[in-house]
């Protein structure tokens, strides 16, 4: 009698145990490690969770987003990146994981915006990550609130335009002021030309 309770207990936890291994190891899919990537080759890719308010330059905006995590199979997970300028509309990309039906994070992708007001003195505009089906998404990695997991998360920045080289604003003035000579030089000849009655 103690054998096969025994053996009962064993089958349970051992059914159990195998019943509940995907689920364990299926954890929601988080986000992490958001980066504005350099408008030059070469320039820094600036984090924009230590690097709140700073300024990047336009107007095409490349952001890397690192994903980790499982879905569970047969489940799809939404992935809504935002971006807005004060003022402006929101420009929404989204995409699904497992990408391609297929492939699991760990993973990164990037997302391409056109700044569509963006000034030389720049403008303020956010980024909103969240992933729809996955909660919590995101762990705040540090400050008054580290640790904490959250839904969605907003990185705060300027966008500005890029400031011309003034090699670039020679030229165009020069252009500029020979426009302007070529015109005056025809309105002169027009004074003197006799009129025909």
């Amino acid at each position: 009698m103690f054998s096969i309770s025994r053996a009962v207990v064993l089958m349970v936890i051992a059914f159990g145990s195998v019943a509940l291994a995907p689920a364990a190891m299926a954890g929601p899919v988080y986000f992490s490690g958001v980066a504005a990537l350099p408008a030059e080759p070469g320039g820094p890719r600036i984090d924009l969770f230590t690097n709140p308010g700073t300024t990047l330059v336009g107007p095409q905006l490349n952001f890397w987003v690192d994903y980790t995590g499982i879905v569970p199979p047969g489940m799809t997970n939404t992935v809504l990146i935002t971006y807005v300028e004060a003022g402006g509309v929101s420009l929404t990309r989204s995409f699904e994981i497992p990408v391609f039906g297929s492939i699991q994070p760990p993973f990164s992708n990037i997302a391409t915006f056109i700044s569509p007001g963006a000034t030389y003195e720049g403008v303020m505009a956010s980024l909103t990550i969240d992933i729809i089906g996955s909660s919590p998404d995101f762990v705040i990695p540090g400050g008054p609130n580290a640790g904490q997991q959250v839904d969605s998360y907003t990185y705060n920045f300027k966008v500005a335009k890029p400031v011309p080289e003034p090699l670039s604003l020679i030229l165009f003035g020069t252009g500029v002021l020979g426009i302007w000579r070529r015109a005056s030089r025809k309105g002169k000849r027009r004074e003197r030309a006799p009129s025909v009655s």
